[in-house]
């Protein structure tokens, strides 16, 4: 018996529903910002990643793509990537130099959006199959956990005692150049792995889900040790995403 196309199933609306909580991820760690709760809002921000990194693979697993999904998720990611960061590493660091700090804020937010709209013209276009494998530029979530690994470090640094080694280091000046350099390297056309398309080998899927619960475990009882070190994991990728992206562009000519 057929289903009546007026109604929908409440399972096709799910992935939405994610993609909401996500949003409402986002929006809490604006209220914690505020709260001057530095801990709580980049943890909200991290939660809205992982819910990033869910709500498109359960859709294409229900079967249940849509425009409207698509726009949601990337408005979720605006807020989430876009505005959140950027209001916590002004009103913890960057509103010390005043206008400059704000205009540094503009420009992070700007291009995260002109990231996003450009992501969302290119979903249409076609593609060789090896250009899947890239992103163009840092994706939104990444250049937004990124902008917070000086905030993130200084919370390690509260546990270890150097604390004030590290807030010398990452001092007002620094963290807006830091914050500059990730807004641009947010635009740019730097190729980089996408890991909706990466197949791991039946045979050492194994190893790949045990390597993944010891991240799990060193994430859960060491979070500002395990990001930044995952950080540093990704910039060192980013050099080998170029190569390949070079090479695979000279075999398709």
């Amino acid at each position: 018996m057929s289903h009546d196309s007026r109604f929908l199933p409440v399972a096709k609306l799910f992935p939405n529903f994610v993609t909401l909580l996500g949003l409402c991820a986002g929006l809490t760690s604006l209220k914690f910002t505020f709260n001057e709760q530095w801990e709580l809002s980049v943890i909200f921000i991290i939660i809205a990643a992982i819910i990033d990194g869910m709500d498109g693979r359960l859709a294409r697993i229900l079967k249940s793509t849509s425009d409207f999904g698509a726009q949601l998720d990337s408005f979720a990611d605006f807020l989430n990537f876009g505005a959140a960061p950027a209001f916590l590493l002004y009103f913890w660091k960057l509103k010390e130099i005043g206008v400059i700090g704000w205009i540094l804020v503009m420009i992070y937010v700007i291009c995260i959006s002109i990231r996003l709209a450009r992501f969302n013209v290119s979903l249409g276009t076609e593609q060789e199959y090896w250009e899947k494998f890239f992103f163009s530029g840092v994706p939104s979530p990444v250049c937004a956990l990124f902008s917070l690994l000086p905030l993130i470090v200084t919370f390690q640094s509260e546990e270890s005692g150097c604390l004030l080694f590290m807030e010398q280091f990452f001092n007002t000046r620094n963290v807006a150049c830091y914050f500059l350099i990730i807004s641009f390297f947010s635009v740019s056309h730097i190729p980089t792995f996408s890991a909706k398309h990466i197949y791991v080998p039946r045979s050492v899927s194994y190893i790949f889900v045990l390597l993944f619960g010891i991240f799990i475990i060193f994430f859960i009882s060491k979070p500002w040790v395990t990001l930044p070190i995952v950080g540093l994991v990704y910039v060192l990728t980013i050099p080998i995403s170029i190569g390949l992206y070079i090479y695979y562009n000279y075999r398709a000519r």
